[in-house]
């Protein structure tokens, strides 16, 4: 899927459903969201979910920092690429990781954990290095910081992840400038 097709569906769809492993697989199916992505996974089980997700047609993407028996270092991009033919994006906190998974023309969700300004100056420096497809600003309640990236990243687009648990908030990042939002309130994917 290109950055564009990604742009567009999440325009049209902006709430994403998270889910933390096959528990939530098929509400998360079945719902508006056609975007997925995988919070906890082991590996004995994300297989399963991504083709699930797959013959859906709907488009998923592996938390790889949080997917149990693989090692969260630059190796698991390549396993992930060559496993689902680059049918599945990624989701990382780690610059290296997103760098090599750009490098492969995986989807990358690059998610950035906001505590003051200086953490917000610094994850705007690597953004511009690694230029992923989504920049996910953790929490997601915080339009203010979702805006600030936004104005240093305007060709990258930004959701909100994380707390994010009524339509009101989801309201709050698609304002601040947020493309979409992510998250595991299901009552929340079929807005």
């Amino acid at each position: 899927m290109r950055r564009v097709d990604l742009t567009q569906i999440l325009e049209e769809n902006p709430v994403i459903a998270a889910i933390k492993g096959k528990n939530d697989l098929e509400l998360a199916i079945n719902s508006n969201s056609p975007v997925i992505f995988i919070l906890n996974s082991d590996i004995m089980e994300y297989t399963y979910i991504v083709d699930s997700i797959l013959k859906a047609h709907k488009f998923p993407f592996i938390h790889v920092d949080m997917l149990t028996g693989l090692a969260s270092n630059p190796i698991v991009v390549d396993f992930i690429h060559e496993k689902f033919n680059g049918k599945c994006g990624i989701i990382t906190t780690k610059n290296n990781i997103a760098e090599t998974a750009v490098q492969k023309d995986l989807r990358v969700v690059q998610r950035l954990f906001v505590i003051d300004s200086l953490s917000i100056e610094l994850n705007i420096k690597n953004i511009k290095k690694v230029n992923p497809d989504l920049v996910e600003v953790m929490p997601g309640v915080i339009p203010k910081a979702i805006s600030k990236i936004k104005a240093e990243i305007p060709n990258i687009n930004v959701i909100g992840g994380g707390l994010v648990e009524t339509k009101n908030e989801v309201y709050q990042c698609l304002n601040a400038g947020g493309i979409a939002v992510s998250t595991t309130k299901k009552e929340l994917w079929n807005s």
